[in-house]
């Protein structure tokens, strides 16, 4: 005669030796649960079969367990994914200032950078004027140590140890945040490498600092086609990064909590990656000579000497 335990779904596995297999001590509760399911569901007499009603009691404990177990996995989750050998609280600190360091001061340089590059498109002396006026800032060398480097080297630092100790699931799902996941990671990596080059190549680079123009130094450089790839990919990274980053952010600070507010995030996020996308490729070409003066109003493009008389201008 045969003993059952309330309806389950799905088939019960019958292990080859009840007995030794009910008594390992590795298993999981839901894998000890499924033991003792398929001890009790045999003949009793079976040796190492245990009696109905321990088993029955046995598998509600093991319910209770695991629900608990189910409450504790996310905390788990993290602690084993965390890349700092820090308390929670200090790492769900750095967290948030990893990314809100992306967003300001780091993701408001990227779009001053790109409008300031775009001046390229105005020709030599527009970039080379523009690029003079930032030179002429007060302080100007403190407040890209303090305001654009420091943040920099944080979040590249706090970065690299996350993307070389997070685990994402693709092997398993291949769900799109996923995939948003890994290219975050592997457009940081690529950022860290393009960063060091195109800041030691416009800052100490022996070429640059004896340049006249270094409008004339970016065309130089940008007429090898291997270095134009590299900034390619570079200035697409760093949207993508920025633009993908920004939901991150509204999510670690609790901006968006909801599902539609999530997903609405993540196109702002796109359509952030797409418009700063085409203006840092814009401004590259503009160092090749692509001009885009229609987008220009009248008097915002160079013209003759205006000279004044007493019956008007001519």
């Amino acid at each position: 005669m045969r003993a059952r335990v309330g309806p389950f779904p799905g088939p019960s596995p019958l292990p080859d030796g009840c007995g030794t297999v009910a008594r390992r001590q590795s298993a999981t509760p839901a894998e000890r649960a499924t033991q003792l399911l398929a001890a009790v569901t045999v003949t009793p007499r079976l040796p190492g079969a245990p009696p109905a009603a321990r088993a029955r009691r046995e598998i509600g404990n093991l319910g209770r367990e695991l629900l608990r177990c189910e409450r504790v996995r996310p905390v788990l989750e993290v602690k084993r994914d965390r890349p700092l050998k820090v308390s929670d609280r200090t790492y769900f600190v750095l967290k948030r200032l990893h990314s809100l360091s992306g967003v300001v001061p780091v993701g408001l340089f990227l779009i001053e950078h790109f409008f300031t590059n775009a001046r390229s498109l105005q020709g030599p002396q527009a970039f080379d004027q523009a690029a003079a006026e930032l030179a002429r800032i007060p302080f100007v060398v403190l407040l890209e140590a303090l305001g654009i480097w420091l943040p920099i080297l944080f979040h590249m630092v706090v970065g690299i140890l996350i993307a070389t100790t997070a685990q994402a699931n693709l092997g398993r799902h291949g769900y799109a945040r996923n995939w948003q996941y890994v290219l975050q990671r592997v457009t940081g990596v690529i950022l860290v490498f393009y960063i060091l080059f195109h800041t030691w190549s416009t800052r100490f680079d022996a070429g640059y600092l004896g340049s006249t123009s270094a409008y004339q130094f970016m065309r130089e450089q940008l007429a090898s086609p291997a270095v134009q790839a590299f900034y390619v990919v570079g200035i697409l990274s760093a949207c993508y990064h920025f633009g993908n980053g920004l939901f991150g952010f509204a999510v670690h600070w609790g901006l968006v909590t909801g599902r539609r507010a999530q997903v609405l995030a993540s196109r702002v996020g796109l359509a952030v990656f797409i418009g700063l996308s085409a203006l840092g490729i814009a401004a590259m070409l503009g160092f090749r000579g692509l001009r885009l003066d229609f987008l220009q109003k009248p008097h915002g493009t160079d013209h003759g000497t205006v000279v004044m008389t007493g019956s008007g201008r001519r």
